[in-house]
């Protein structure tokens, strides 16, 4: 089961801290062995203990989509969507909207979800939804908006933060219920007094528009820039390609001819290349050693070299940060050791054999933290975090000054997001070089919304801003056994799910981050076409699909699609 995009949500799931008095909008949808595109493991690594009994994901840090020895449809949704016009004031009612309800996760006799209310009206400074549960679920426990329930009845209410939506915009919240026997989604929502009509759909609405002008659809070829502004980090995150080319993964150019993937990548427009480190995963791949050795490859090629580091031996987003297992007992002071020195040591053996990066992440997608649950964010307490991002920039600086620091977020979803995030680590004194976000339409929202973001924590935090992870996929079709992340035919307006599709949205999101003031763009996997052993589970990686393989811009015979370039 996949999520029904509403195009004129933020987002198709909410991670929001319950104690957080700032909503935090991640990632959830996806299908049975996947969430926020690969990163939820079939179970904890060694050593990670639960929190909050069996949910690993405590839901004032977000939700986790998987649980133990669960293989379940992840983020089944309905998107209900309407336009009934009524005259009222904009705070008390709304003329149109659209709902994307969204189950991230279910357990037995529990579940999660996020509801996303899209604005289709004028605008309103504070907003009521209603719905009913049709099989006796509860709702126990809510973040970003208040929630009660009588009888069958749910009552969500803006938080004091959250009230005010545009015309086109949209408000997240999310909560965890109980549920009895079954746990249908409910099929109809009222905003403000006014039905959200439209029925339950298994696949997006041609006919919802994700703002009152509709969705660009620009040509795939590059186009200048006014003004003078520059696009300088041009980037592609290839870290499953190593593993690929071990296992004889061949890559061709639009010509046909066979080349070295990162020659091709080069001669479109690539200048930058970003890796993930993991502390110590089991596949053996995205390690230190691996890493080392295939920075050398890259720097042969004159190209950058982005280190992202997890800090983690799996997988860490906004839904989970787990600890590495030789760190799980440590506590805060001891982490900010472990980060200090683990860093050093990679810069410093990168810098040793002449590859010195040029830019690392502390974290990756860090939006409530990293290394929970001591560097989580709760209560709107970033003292824990801070610690371990300072003592990340230090280690960085202390290896090579000119190394450029970058914290990075999946904030590109809203303004309040990233001010929260941001302006919370800015207070206790935290330094960085360059703020990263990452950005999927189909997740985040609409580019103009996206535009706003980066130019607001461009000019809010004077850094330089880019978007660390974007994709877009050229096809609805499966290239191995595990489903695709996202698989419908239109994912955004304006962009199908074809080779066109695909070069014309990247071209749209390098020219509407760069008009906003960004100096990169980097693709999230552009080479990881299916191919077996090359499994998105480091447990499991010969076991496991990648689901990705519809969002590489090399098909599933390894050709890359013409359109795609990247332009300055």
């Amino acid at each position: 089961m996949t999520v029904t995009w509403s195009p004129l949500a933020a987002s198709s799931c909410a991670y929001g801290p319950t104690l957080l008095d700032k909503p935090l909008v991640g990632y959830c949808a996806r299908s049975q062995n996947l969430v926020r595109r690969r990163r939820v493991p079939m179970s904890r690594p060694t050593g990670v203990p639960r929190v909050r009994g069996d949910d690993p994901c405590p839901v004032e840090a977000g939700r986790d989509m998987k649980r133990r020895g669960l293989a379940v449809p992840l983020c089944a949704a309905v998107m209900v969507a309407g336009a009934a016009v009524v005259a009222a004031s904009p705070a008390s009612a709304a003329s149109g909207c659209s709902v994307t309800y969204a189950v991230s996760s279910e357990w037995p006799g529990g579940f999660g979800a996020n509801i996303t209310i899209g604005n289709l009206g004028d605008p309103i400074s504070s907003w009521t939804l209603v719905w009913s549960y049709p099989a006796g679920q509860q709702v126990t426990q809510a973040w970003n908006a208040t929630v009660t329930q009588n009888g069958s009845q749910v009552t969500a209410t803006n938080a004091a933060y959250n009230g005010s939506v545009g015309t086109g915009g949209s408000v997240s919240f999310g909560f965890n219920g109980s549920w009895s026997g079954s746990n249908p989604a409910p099929t109809g929502f009222t905003l403000n007094g006014t039905p959200c009509t439209g029925g339950v759909s298994g696949s997006p609405s041609p006919a919802a528009s994700p703002s009152p002008s509709p969705s660009p659809s620009p040509s795939p070829s590059p186009s200048s820039s006014p003004g003078g502004k520059r696009l300088t980090m041009l980037g592609a995150d290839v870290s499953t390609l190593q593993r690929a080319g071990d296992l004889g993964a061949k890559y061709y150019d639009a010509s046909g001819a066979q080349r070295d993937p990162l020659d091709i990548l080069k001669d479109i427009g690539v200048n930058y290349v970003r890796l993930r480190i993991w502390n110590n995963p089991a596949s053996g791949y995205n390690n230190k050693a691996k890493v080392l050795q295939y920075a050398k490859t890259v720097k042969a090629k004159g190209l950058k070299l982005l280190v992202d580091f997890h800090y983690s031996d799996t997988w860490a987003d906004p839904g989970k940060q787990y600890k590495p297992a030789a760190w799980a007992s440590h506590g805060i002071g001891q982490l900010q050791t472990d980060v200090y020195n683990y860093t050093y040591d990679v810069c410093s053996s990168l810098k040793a054999q002449g590859t010195t990066p040029d830019s690392v992440q502390i974290g990756n997608e860090i939006n409530v933290g990293m290394l929970w649950n001591d560097g989580k964010v709760v209560n709107n307490d970033f003292t824990n975090l801070s610690l371990l991002l300072k003592a990340g920039y230090n280690a960085t600086k202390a290896c090579n000054s000119g190394t450029q620091v970058i914290i990075h977020t999946a904030d590109a979803d809203s303004d309040a997001n990233a001010r929260w995030f941001y302006d919370g680590i800015r207070a206790k004194g935290v330094t960085w070089d360059i703020t990263g976000l990452s950005y999927y339409c189909y997740w985040h929202g609409t580019m103009p919304n996206m535009a706003s973001v980066v130019a607001d924590v461009k000019s809010r935090y004077g850094k330089d801003v880019i978007l660390a992870e974007t994709a877009y996929p050229y096809t609805t079709a499966n290239g191995d056994g595990t489903p695709n992340v996202i698989s419908s035919s239109q994912p955004c307006s304006g962009y199908q799910a074809t080779p066109a599709g695909q070069a014309a949205n990247f071209t749209a999101v390098q020219n509407t981050a760069r008009d906003a003031g960004a100096i990169g763009v980097f693709y999230w996997e552009p080479t990881w076409y299916a191919v077996p052993g090359n499994g998105w589970d480091p447990a499991d990686i010969n076991g496991s699909g990648d689901g990705w393989d519809n969002q590489a811009i090399f098909d599933r015979n390894g050709r890359l699609n013409p359109g795609v370039r990247w332009t300055p």
